[in-house]
């Protein structure tokens, strides 16, 4: 288990901005990593109600399983249980999560019935990182159902300082703020035909 406060800070880019920024720092499409999110929640949208978000991500050669638990605007505890690839795609296939777990554990905590939780959605990413004054940047190009957006995050330790550094960064490269959401949210506003 992986216990982490995360502080950051997301912009919708448009393609273009999106494209620019990979030429600014020389990010290479055969660098990037691809990973695919499929969201759970129960039929009640339970966990919707909670502002927490679970996921079970695929990566290349493994998976995990990461509860995301509000803290405050731009920061969240996440909790992740390391999975191979074969329990990911097998949770995946089943519709469940791992229930011998410590996000289990903290569902039932938060009175949430583990058994009733199925996929709501599923997002994937392809996502380049480069390092930034203050913390590390990530920009994704995600899709879902038959919609496709661009992102930049801001992933830092100090959300005061953090915030400054990131709204300099957008000033910077000439890219207009965006309110953004989280890309489960995001991924549900279209649920699946």
């Amino acid at each position: 288990m992986n216990l982490q406060i995360e502080k950051e800070f997301k912009n919708l880019l448009t393609k273009e901005e999106y494209e620019q920024l990979l030429l600014d720092f020389q990010l290479e499409e055969s660098e990037a990593i691809h990973q695919t999110n499929t969201y759970y929640d129960t039929k009640n949208k339970l966990l919707q109600s909670l502002n927490m978000g679970l996921r079970v991500r695929v990566y290349e050669s493994y998976g995990e399983q990461t509860l995301k638990v509000p803290i405050q605007e731009n920061e969240q505890l996440e909790v992740t249980d390391s999975l191979t690839l074969d329990e990911a795609n097998q949770l995946i296939n089943e519709g469940k999560i791992k229930f011998e777990s410590h996000i289990a554990s903290k569902l039932l905590e938060e009175n949430v019935p583990v058994e009733s939780l199925e996929p709501v959605g599923q997002l994937s990413t392809v996502r380049h990182s480069f390092p930034g004054e203050g913390g590390v940047y990530f920009l994704d190009k995600s899709y879902y159902q038959d919609q496709k957006d661009y992102e930049l995050e801001f992933e830092t330790d100090d959300l005061e300082k953090g915030l400054l550094l990131f709204e300099k960064f957008l000033e910077k490269h000439h890219i207009k703020k965006r309110k953004t959401t989280q890309k489960i949210e995001r991924a549900l506003q279209y649920p699946n035909s």
